[in-house]
């Protein structure tokens, strides 16, 4: 009788480590949230995502508890270290669109700067539930143990020990409770914010950790970098001339016409063909297929590689994951040379981090989806919409222009139906279905083709100097399993070939000022060698990085995947420099951009998303009617009057039109004030207008 009251005594301090943290996640992901409605949205939307997040603390928990032997000093150190962390979450969701990622804590990033967006999320809502909470915890810590201080036994504390390693391998590597697949869980690789948003900020950081695994080269060091610095020869420019440099990122491009069991009835991309055989042009490696252009582009801009991100470089999304500092590139470089560098991308500016992103390559401009006029190919904005703001950005400076553009007229899917008419007709042994996708395929690169025509014949006639890199950065996606690669007998049965039919896209290479004899046909490269080639033929000054990478090109043009080095007559000491020159920028002590100087010279000050803020030049009322006038508008602006936001329609120039008939009453007697926000696809607030009184 003794020993079951001694037994029944501990009952409720092991209820508390049972409960204590359930109240604890949902006070962090409350914090991640900002709100006890978004809260109540994810519970109910996403209960098994809950029960993961609940999971990760009572693992913490369990674990601390084997560690210390104490139930309340673990607790308190698992909401000190949570607590924070949720909060500076929220605050930088809140601020920026994308929640705190472990990586943001371990690469290059400083936590300082969260202070200024903790200061705008920390409202008294916030700051009293926390402190209820705390108040509560406290409560049930002092009735629980009013008397007692609970002791926990070796063999109990050996137990929780085994229960949180079992429980942290399997959240972490879903072995040996597989709960990803038991619960149906996913990642969004492309947007992160989504995956945070579905399985909460706790688990969803737990699937994040495995990006934080960046092997360090053998040999890297501060004096293995020196001495390779030492043994890059200098490259001066050929010339004084400073072309502009045109970069263009064809969205899935590649050219089918090199399938022989199927025909086109007319060439889907005549203009690249005909400029193929009198300019510098050739095959591109890709490391991507059907997706994640991010990735493409990476290699492009930085000169960095995808092959030394481990065995699995699919599954990392470097924009995402390593891109928290600045990392010089093509843009930065020309940059430090007087150039003005802008990215054009008709897609949303949250999208793979390219806010961010953009920044830390060095860019003066991002001109993003929200900042584009209503015109439209299909289900995306039209390829020659892109070349008109290429134009245009080209003409507004006075100097030199560096410009990183991408088309999304292209991008999957290929359905029929997709355009308003397929003009290009497949024939061949060939299933309808694929058919059908092809000839939607052919229709969007044939507005791709045309757009790159129009740049060309627009700066041939220019006499300011241009280069133009183009390249496709991937092949299509043209569904599961190759389906349409192998009704069209492109891709074969157990195809030896099938990486390098699947990864090779067209490069083009087109320029207004160099002589036919410099131009080469027919040359496979990798990406990351394709910004030292242009600048090379443009005759402009590259970094320390893009010399070495130009001559490391000249020897091995080509890096496929590390499995298939054997294959090229590649060994890893061939590539071990660029190893540790790549690891130096992204993970290392950036030894490099200190020796040449250049580490605090990547980021621009005056980064901008857009054309920066709008401007209200005058309000006129008319009855119930309101014209809001100003620039600059687009249709992603909106309308508020005092703080609430009001329904309005852009007439595609200056003007936002109110009818106040349709919107909230305005309070009589009392003076208002109109301003103009834009809003990306989230409806996060990316740009805000000038007050103006309402009349």
């Amino acid at each position: 009788m003794t020993n079951l009251l001694q037994t029944l005594k501990h009952v409720p301090s092991r209820i508390l480590i049972i409960v204590l943290p359930f109240l604890l996640m949902g006070m962090v992901e409350y914090l991640e949230r900002g709100s006890y409605e978004e809260l109540h949205k994810w519970v109910m939307s996403h209960p098994l995502s809950m029960v993961l997040a609940y999971f990760v603390v009572g693992t913490i928990y369990l674990f601390l508890i084997a560690l210390t032997g104490r139930s309340r000093l673990s607790f308190w150190m698992l909401c000190a270290i949570l607590l924070p962390l949720g909060a500076i979450s929220g605050s930088k969701l809140k601020a920026i669109g994308a929640p705190y990622y472990p990586w943001d804590l371990v690469f290059n990033n400083q936590i300082v700067e969260y202070k200024a967006f903790l200061q705008g999320y920390l409202n008294f809502r916030i700051m009293g539930t926390v402190v209820i909470f705390l108040v509560i915890i406290a409560l049930l810590f002092h009735l629980v143990f009013l008397h007692r201080r609970i002791q926990f036994t070796w063999i109990e504390r050996s137990i929780y020990a085994v229960i949180a390693i079992i429980m942290a391998t399997s959240l972490y590597t879903d072995k040996p409770i597989p709960f990803m697949n038991l619960y149906g869980i996913y990642t969004v690789p492309w947007d992160q914010t989504i995956t945070y948003e579905e399985n909460g900020y706790l688990y969803s950081s737990v699937q994040m950790l495995g990006f934080l695994k960046v092997a360090k080269p053998e040999g890297y060091s501060k004096k293995a970098i020196t001495s390779i610095l030492e043994q890059i020869p200098e490259k001066k420019p050929a010339s004084d001339k400073k072309p502009n440099i045109i970069v263009v990122l064809g969205e899935s491009f590649w050219d089918p016409t090199i399938m022989k069991n199927i025909s086109f009835s007319r060439d889907p991309i005549p203009n690249l063909h005909q400029l193929q055989k009198s300019y510098t042009s050739g095959w591109m490696l890709s490391p991507q297929f059907g997706g994640s252009t991010a990735n493409v582009e990476f290699e492009v801009l930085s000169g960095n590689s995808m092959r030394f991100f481990g065995k699995s470089p699919d599954k990392i999304l470097p924009y995402i994951e390593y891109m928290n500092h600045g990392v010089d590139s093509l843009a930065s470089i020309t940059t430090r040379q007087g150039y003005t560098a802008t990215s054009i991308n008709p897609f949303f500016s949250y999208f793979f981090d390219s806010r961010k992103v953009y920044k830390h390559f060095g860019f003066s401009r991002f001109i993003a989806s929200e900042f584009f006029p209503n015109d439209f190919e299909g289900p995306n904005y039209a390829d020659r919409a892109v070349v008109k703001k290429i134009i245009e950005e080209t003409e507004k400076s006075k100097g030199p222009d560096f410009i990183f553009a991408n088309t999304m007229e292209n991008h999957h899917p290929f359905k029929p139906g997709k355009f308003i008419k397929n003009t290009i007709e497949v024939k061949g042994d060939i299933t309808p279905e694929s058919k059908g996708i092809l000839e939607t395929y052919a229709q969007g690169i044939s507005g791709t083709d045309k757009a790159l025509q129009s740049l060309v014949d627009y700066y041939s006639k220019k006499s300011e100097p241009t280069i133009i890199l183009f390249f496709g950065d991937h092949l299509p996606f043209f569904e599961e399993n190759y389906k349409v690669y192998r009704d069209a007998k492109y891709v074969l049965p157990d195809d030896p070939d099938l990486y390098t039919k699947t990864h090779y896209t067209p490069f083009l290479i087109w320029n207004n000022f160099l002589a036919a004899d410099q131009e080469k046909t027919d040359l496979k490269m990798s990406p990351s060698f394709l910004g030292p080639k242009v600048l090379q033929m443009a005759g402009v000054q590259g970094s320390y990085y893009t010399d070495y990478l130009y001559t490391l090109s000249q020897k091995i043009p080509v890096i496929p995947p590390n499995e298939m080095w054997d294959k090229y007559q590649i060994k890893e000491s061939d590539l071990s420099g660029y190893m540790k020159l790549q690891y130096d920028n992204l993970f290392g002590g950036r030894y490099g951009y200190e020796a040449k100087g250049i580490k605090n010279s990547i980021v621009q000050p005056g980064y901008t998303l857009g054309y920066g803020d709008p401007v209200i030049t005058k309000v006129n009322r008319s009855e119930n009617k309101l014209q809001v006038v100003g620039k600059p508008f687009y249709s992603s602006c909106n309308v508020y009057i005092d703080g609430v936001a009001f329904k309005s329609n852009f007439d595609g120039d200056d003007t936002l039109y109110v009818d106040l008939s349709d919107n909230p009453p305005l309070e009589a007697g009392k003076s208002h004030q109109v301003e103009v926000r834009i809003h990306d696809d989230k409806k996060m607030k990316i740009g805000q207008s000038n007050l103006y009184p309402l009349p």
